[in-house]
């Protein structure tokens, strides 16, 4: 089994980094292969909606496609069997690094715009996971940026979510550690849908 992991703060090493570690070391111990991309360190030229038929045919994006990272993410994600987003909360929001990132998946389907149906999904039915992370000590903050990753990821690409995961209270960049029990839970919620895969 394969699992992609996107880690969406350009804080390494800190709560959303570690979390998403602790996930990904679950998956391991389950005998899963997985791999993490720093979507910070990504080039990823914002789609500017062009109406260049990207997601009317089999073609990567027409404009960008070759000029930055996202043909290689691209197909990393079509080959993985999971895929886990880890973010913090950004004004209610998933950040927007996060979400050029998945403007730039549209793509990955073609539509019929006529009939509204799919002519083809590379993502329909692949597994996704969402782990998140904010400073206030609620985690209602993290209610909105799921939805945002509801819409996007199951209603428009129609995947399918398996987990979500957050944990509230983290005002500095390594609060997560005082927190043990979440990060056990990190790491079980990894090893548990790998074995089931």
């Amino acid at each position: 089994m394969k699992v992609l992991g996107f880690l969406g703060s350009p804080r390494k090493g800190a709560n959303t980094d570690i979390l998403l570690e602790e996930f990904l070391k679950g998956s391991k111990s389950a005998g899963a292969q997985t791999e993490k991309i720093d979507v910070y360190d990504l080039k990823i030229n914002e789609c500017v909606g062009c109406f260049m038929n990207c997601f009317v045919d089999e073609s990567e994006c027409p404009r960008w496609s070759g000029t930055d990272d996202m043909d290689e993410v691209h197909k990393k994600m079509r080959e993985a069997d999971l895929i886990v987003f880890s973010s913090p909360v950004y004004c209610g929001t998933p950040p927007s690094k996060v979400m050029a990132l998945l403007e730039r998946c549209i793509d990955q389907k073609a539509v019929d715009m006529v009939a509204h149906k799919h002519i083809y999904n590379h993502f329909k039915d692949k597994k996704v996971v969402i782990l998140q992370t904010n400073c206030y000590g609620d985690l209602k903050y993290q209610d909105l940026p799921l939805k945002v990753y509801d819409y996007i990821l199951c209603e428009a690409w129609k995947m399918i979510r398996v987990g979500a995961f957050g944990v509230a209270g983290l005002l500095n960049e390594q609060d997560i550690l005082k927190k043990p029990e979440e990060l056990k839970k990190a790491y079980e919620m990894g090893a548990q849908l790998c074995k089931k895969a």
